[in-house]
């Protein structure tokens, strides 16, 4: 797991406890040592920091003096971690203290906003080092959950880094995928399945009712993230696995209820809640995947609300075109702007041989009047071909998950091409993602 570190001294008692709960409520990991413990093992610490995306420095006299925060501190430089210095008091900072952190020392603790402002710095940060994004069209059959599950396997197996998919799809083709229905159902009765990111169930408590019993009530109980192992399937799985991190939240048909819910104040909490647990699993993986269904519903918002940008599928036709237009209308309209992610286009299934006239007068901006925005600029420049290697198949029993993927299995002419499709447009959006 990343945390955020907090470096502190002996005495900031108060202090990191305050720091550590506002993080807490935005979501954000922490680890820091004890208050007033006197026995710390120094290797745990250094892990810690080791594995940390950032470190807060909580300055103070006693921080100043602490021989183990310098020591921290200097630890934190040569990884190049991302320091949040605040000031608890005002002494006199130290050479080393100076040196590292003088620059960024503009606020202290007991200032108005300066603790919201430190969240938002630390959230920003969390945030960029595992990207969210969604995969999602207002037209059906464009591909969705062929970019969701190929794009993004190629993506784990060539660039690296722990991804998450998550199944948001009431109809959950991209958990058929991986499973058969008889497994994906089964999934669902014990509650491990994208349900339990919007309410309290069986995961959480054992002697719950799960909430995909009744479509008439929405448990607005509060509860805490369940570890990955208990949420997520594994699909890196068997003695010839690929190396590395490919999980699974599995889809149900019962997250369909939101759509008929008559409370929007319980919608408004099982929406906060699916975004906090994102926000809580980014700390698990360096990238998370929605795939969605092709409707604007409840579940559209909180993917929408939860991305950091949206991948849209299309083919080089005018009605994709309208399924854009009416995305970018929704995400323009509908989500507010500290909300709001970017969009980028995928144009897919696209001719073997040469690039079509729709696909061209796309890029030369001919819709761009059309799509109502510059839909030019929104192209990625890689595209997917049309390929049999990609047509969506039910999995089979004899298959392990991962051998669904292209990027890992596949028998037949034009798959060297495929699959270095695929890795480039993964590629593309991995640098979008950095820039």
């Amino acid at each position: 797991m990343s945390q955020l570190f907090i470096a502190h001294g002996h005495r900031d008692v108060d202090s990191v406890l305050h720091v550590h709960e506002a993080m807490r409520r935005a979501s954000i990991p922490t680890w820091y040592t004890p208050p007033g413990s006197k026995e710390v093992d120094p290797e745990s610490v250094n892990e810690a920091i080791d594995s940390a995306f950032g470190m807060v420095v909580l300055v103070s006299a006693s921080s100043i003096r602490s021989k183990a925060v310098e020591a921290q501190l200097a630890r934190a430089q040569r990884l190049g971690l991302k320091l949040f210095p605040i000031r608890v008091d005002n002494a006199r900072l130290s050479k080393p203290f100076k040196s590292a952190l003088a620059d960024q020392l503009t606020d202290s603790l007991g200032d108005k906003g300066a603790l919201e402002r430190l969240v938002e710095a630390v959230k920003t940060r969390y945030e960029r080092r595992c990207p969210v994004i969604a995969v999602m069209n207002l037209k059906g059959g464009v591909g969705k959950t062929t970019i969701a599950s190929q794009v993004f396997g190629a993506w784990q197996a060539n660039l690296g880094g722990r991804t998450l998919l998550i199944d948001l799809d009431p109809q959950y083709n991209l958990t058929e995928t991986f499973f058969d229905m008889e497994y994906a159902d089964a999934s669902s009765a014990r509650d491990k399945s994208v349900i339990s990111l919007f309410e309290r169930s069986r995961l959480h408590a054992y002697d719950m009712t799960s909430p995909g019993d009744s479509w008439s009530k929405i448990n607005t109980e509060p509860f805490d993230p369940v570890n990955r192992e208990t949420i997520a399937h594994n699909l890196l799985t068997g003695d010839k696995a690929p190396e590395g991190r490919f999980d699974l939240i599995s889809g149900q048909f019962e997250i369909s209820k939101y759509a008929f819910a008559s409370s929007p104040e319980a919608l408004a909490v099982v929406g906060a809640n699916f975004r906090r647990m994102i926000d809580y699993y980014r700390s698990e993986y360096d990238l998370i995947v929605f795939d969605t269904n092709p409707n604007a519903t409840f579940l559209t918002r909180c993917a929408l609300e939860a991305a950091d940008r949206v991948l849209t599928p299309m083919h080089p036709d005018i009605y994709s075109l309208r399924g854009v237009k009416l995305l970018n209308q929704v995400i323009r309209e509908q989500i507010s702007e500290d909300k709001r992610p970017d969009l980028s286009v995928l144009f897919n299934t696209v001719g073997r041989s040469e690039q079509s006239n729709f696909e061209a007068d796309a890029r030369n901006g001919a819709f761009d009047e059309q799509a109502g925005y510059a839909l030019s600029k929104s192209l990625l420049a890689s595209a997917l071909p049309r390929s049999g290697h990609l047509v969506v198949r039910g999995a089979g029993s004899e298959d392990l998950p991962w051998q669904r993927l292209v990027i890992h299995r596949g028998r037949g002419g034009g798959l060297k091409r495929i699959r270095q499709s695929l890795t480039g447009i993964a590629g593309e959006l991995k640098q979008l993602m950095e820039d």
